[in-house]
């Protein structure tokens, strides 16, 4: 009777825990590779900077960028090369346009005052199309005088396709974008290590940036 009586208590306690709470879903740990630093110069590529040998730099077939879409501007001699961190499953995308060589869909060249102001608008039209999934767009002026770079770099949070994106220019002869992408469904809080460690990589690679006399 006693042990009955003691089997009843147990399950009574038991019984009196309260619901289970859910706990909130685990990530392993990131494992991030060891930062290294090289340069990057490449005859026919007129940029020059350091960056990290986690990544591998990749020159891409040349040729013209030409967008139908609206009254987005066309460009001639556009030259794409990409960082890749096969570790990481992710790339930095580059691309370099000639101030003098973009046209409007009609063919008619835009003028040299206006290709700048241009380009920064087509590159922040697609930065900001990421805010739907964004839950927020930090801008960081990039200025560099001594070495005539000039610029802006976006951090965007939150489940968006592209993390990291930016640009840099001279105001005269040259312009580069650079967005980050990852191999893998976007989802900020398990890729929230490596975009950080590669948003730090950019921002060593736009603090060394340079303008290469290589590139004509």
């Amino acid at each position: 009777m006693l042990r009955g009586s003691l089997l009843i208590l147990g399950l009574a306690c038991a019984c009196s825990e309260g619901d289970p709470v859910a706990r909130p879903y685990g990530y392993a740990k990131a494992v991030l590779p060891p930062r290294q630093l090289a340069t990057f110069q490449q005859i026919g590529f007129p940029v020059q900077f350091e960056y990290n040998t986690a990544s591998v730099p990749r020159l891409l077939p040349s040729g013209d960028a030409n967008s139908k879409e609206g009254n987005r501007p066309q460009q001639e001699g556009t030259l794409w090369m990409n960082l890749d961190y096969p570790e990481l499953r992710a790339q930095v995308h580059f691309s370099y346009h000639p101030l003098n060589r973009v046209f409007y869909d009609n063919g008619e060249q835009v003028r040299a005052d206006d290709a700048l102001a241009v380009l920064m608008a087509e590159t922040q039209r697609m930065t900001f199309k990421h805010t739907l999934k964004a839950s927020g767009i930090e801008e960081t002026l990039v200025q560099y005088p001594e070495q005539r770079v000039y610029g802006m770099l976006y951090t965007v949070r939150g489940n968006a396709a592209s993390q990291t994106q930016f640009y840099v220019t001279d105001s005269i002869r040259h312009y580069l974008r650079g967005s980050l992408y990852f191999g893998a469904t976007p989802n900020a809080d398990s890729l929230q290590p490596y975009s950080d460690y590669i948003l730090e990589d950019v921002r060593h690679l736009l603090a060394t940036f340079k303008w290469s006399p290589q590139g004509g």
